[in-house]
């Protein structure tokens, strides 16, 4: 049942939670550490202690992707996902940037954008198969101009991968697919293990373990943003339909420790939503303490259903996505608004941004200078390059202006 707190007794509660959730950081980088020592026997161990599988090549092969396919790729199901692919891949256009160019009389400076290759993708298929997940991360990245995109799933207990992602990746070109789960999966990405290639980003959602070791292998590969386990805050009033609100709150209740918080300016509101048959808080608060909460939690899906809702979702900075209105379920992101459903989790939101094209892309300066323009900065050069006690610095200027 939902249960109505404070403020401050929530923001406790979601710290202790949070604390819980990342708990298991010690466990993850032992398993990070034997995935890096000791292999792929190391991954065929971890494979069997946590999936229950025994997994002689990780490799989805060629025929598992045919069969997948076949049993999965009926037309009804083409023409859904290139629906959903097409609506993805045009709001992704617009995510990406240009590349620019300033001439100057001293020379010339750019700016330019390039795609990270090769990239992994984990789609999550534990408690749920996630073939959204495999769109709304492959679809962003093809448009971002990534050719070599590999993908790592759980195996089920048939030892195969999930039929419904293999045959999304397969459809959306990717075939070179990973049946392999958990920290140990993004372990393997991290390093490059036996046949599992080493990429330079891993992007996707997870449970707790994948959560930590993306936190503990960023620098050694580069990340999206800590992405799971899902949560949703709704704010809603009178003008809300309960049925609406209780739908959205129970639709992030059943993920995995998915959290669902509930905040309204009236008790009525409050007092309808305790009955309701779904774990979650509420909190009874005002529109101005309850912009400050929302900014103190920084949620991944915020749904914003109150007169002028618009207004209301404009004073929020700090939200992974922001759904405003009573049609705008969470599940309209999920699956096929257009913007990417990887977004950040566990307050993260207040620092990173969702997954978009750019996640994809990493840029890189070009300087062009010529012998008057050095000249003309030469003196600032050297006075900064001395105030820094660097010599060497100061005399890579004078050598060539003097």
């Amino acid at each position: 049942m939902m249960r109505i707190v404070s403020s401050s007794e929530l923001l406790q509660i979601l710290e202790e939670r949070r604390a819980k959730l990342t708990g298991v950081e010690e466990r993850v980088a032992e398993i990070i550490r034997r995935v890096k020592e000791d292999g792929e026997p190391a991954l065929r161990e971890l494979t069997k202690i946590y999936d229950g599988v025994e997994i002689d090549d990780f490799r989805v092969s060629d025929a598992e992707i045919k069969e997948a396919k076949k049993e999965f790729l009926n037309p009804e199901w083409r023409r859904r996902l290139k629906k959903i692919a097409d609506r993805i891949r045009t709001f992704a256009k617009k995510e990406l940037p240009k590349n620019f160019k300033i001439a100057e009389p001293e020379g010339t400076l750019e700016r330019l954008y390039v795609p990270i290759e090769p990239v992994g993708v984990y789609v999550p298929a534990g408690t749920a198969p996630l073939v959204s997940t495999a769109l709304m991360a492959i679809v962003p990245a093809q448009t971002a101009g990534v050719k070599r995109i590999i993908a790592a799933t759980p195996p089920g207990k048939d030892k195969k991968a999930n039929k419904a992602v293999v045959a999304t990746c397969a459809f959306l070109g990717v075939s070179e697919i990973y049946k392999i789960g958990g920290a140990q999966a993004i372990a393997a990405l991290a390093f490059g293990i036996g046949k599992i290639p080493k990429v330079a980003l891993i992007i996707g959602p997870g449970n707790e373990y994948v959560a930590a070791a993306k936190r503990l292998l960023y620098g050694i590969v580069n990340l999206d943003c800590p992405a799971g386990p899902s949560e949703v805050v709704v704010f809603a009033d009178q003008t809300a339909p309960p049925s609406f609100v209780s739908a959205e709150l129970a639709g992030q209740a059943e993920h995995r420790y998915g959290l669902a918080v509930l905040i309204t300016p009236d008790k009525k509101v409050a007092e309808g939503a305790a009955k309701f048959r779904t774990d979650g808080f509420i909190v009874v608060s005002g529109k101005e303490k309850a912009t400050d909460l929302i900014e103190a939690i920084a949620p991944e899906h915020l749904v914003v259903m109150v007169s002028n809702a618009r207004g209301f979702a404009a004073k929020i900075k700090k939200s992974g996505a922001i759904f405003i209105g009573n049609y705008s379920p969470v599940a309209l992101g999920d699956y096929l608004a257009g913007p990417s459903h990887i977004l950040p989790t566990g307050g993260a939101a207040a620092s990173f941004s969702g997954l978009s094209a750019a996640t994809f892309l990493r840029s890189y300066a070009r300087i062009s200078w010529n012998k008057k323009g050095l000249k003309k900065w030469a003196g600032d050069l050297e006075e900064l390059a001395e105030l820094e006690g660097l010599p060497n610095h100061k005399r890579s200027v004078t050598t060539r202006v003097r």
